[in-house]
């Protein structure tokens, strides 16, 4: 229903607000491949409901399809899951000393619910003129004191490790304002997305893009995947996508190679996927595909986001 919704607004034609950028175009390295692929298992992991439910356990799938993380060293520190608030765990790697605050795409009734809340919110403490998507936003403040708490205690507990903040879908338009928020408050860390959709206004891209440089958020795309494309641009609302993006190119059930992601600059950029093809099925097979299957834990009314 929620993904029907979503594909309905698709179909209108608008025009995009900003002026795209496109700066560059070209592979990625097999190191970033891999980095992608485990990322995305930490995002799968997230909607596979033992890894929600109790703390002090690895991260488990019982389909097999997470390798990287089943042969780490994993144990889940906290857990966040309610009705009024985004689903996900906080875990700590210590094979690759890493923290991962991980967001889970959208299941529930209130997950759709969060995902048609496409109002504009200001977000001017995080930085001038900036807004963002309401819902996802509404669903970081529910665990923000939480989630902040549990990473300052893991942090001083393990210095030497490396902080990401995780999502696909729903999850990866949480993610991106929750590391970003995150930062501002001095933690230095990675943002991975999957197939996130836009999270807020222009000046808020250009904020993201800008504020961990070289490399300020790692946001992958797949091929004609609609998510990254919404909100659409309507009148007196003003939705971007930070830079860079890194496009998926290859079929859905392909094993990614580093020749089929492309890495684009650009805020907006018309060159990915917000240039490719209008995609209206649903459920999408592009989007439940990011370096693997990304809804193997979800059943298939919530694999569609």
């Amino acid at each position: 229903m929620v993904g029907s919704m979503i594909l309905a607004l698709l179909s209108l034609s608008v025009t995009s607000i900003a002026s795209p950028v496109q700066l560059a175009r070209r592979a990625i390295s097999t190191e970033l491949l891999e980095r992608f692929t485990l990322f995305s298992q930490f995002a799968t992991l997230s909607a596979c409901d033992q890894n929600i439910n109790h703390t002090g356990q690895s991260l488990t799938c019982d389909y097999g399809n997470c390798p990287l993380v089943a042969a780490d060293n994993t144990t889940v520190i906290d857990t966040f899951h309610s009705d009024h608030g985004p689903t996900g765990y906080i875990a700590l790697d210590h094979t690759r000393k890493l923290i991962v605050l991980t967001f889970r795409g959208t299941v529930s009734k209130s997950d759709g619910n969060t995902d048609l809340d496409i109002a504009l919110t200001s977000v001017s403490d995080v930085c001038t003129g900036c807004k963002a998507h309401h819902g996802f936003w509404a669903y970081w403040s529910a665990v923000a004191a939480q989630a902040t708490s549990q990473l300052h205690n893991a942090m001083n507990a393990y210095p030497s490790y490396r902080l990401s903040v995780v999502g696909h879908s729903l999850g990866g338009g949480i993610a991106a304002l929750a590391g970003t928020v995150l930062r501002t408050k001095g933690f230095s860390l990675d943002i991975w997305t999957f197939g996130g959709p836009k999270p807020g206004n222009l000046k808020l891209a250009e904020f993201i893009s800008n504020q961990q440089a070289p490399n300020s958020i790692y946001r992958a795309t797949h091929t004609t995947d609609p998510i990254p494309k919404v909100p659409l641009n309507l009148p007196f609302f003003d939705w971007s996508q930070p830079s860079p993006e890194y496009w998926i190119t290859q079929k859905t059930g392909v094993q990614v190679t580093t020749d089929g992601v492309e890495y684009i600059e650009g805020i907006n950029s018309k060159v990915g996927n917000a240039g490719s093809d209008r995609d209206l099925r649903w459920p999408n097979p592009n989007h439940g595909w990011y370096f693997g299957n990304m809804s193997v834990c979800a059943n298939p009314i919530d694999a569609t986001s």
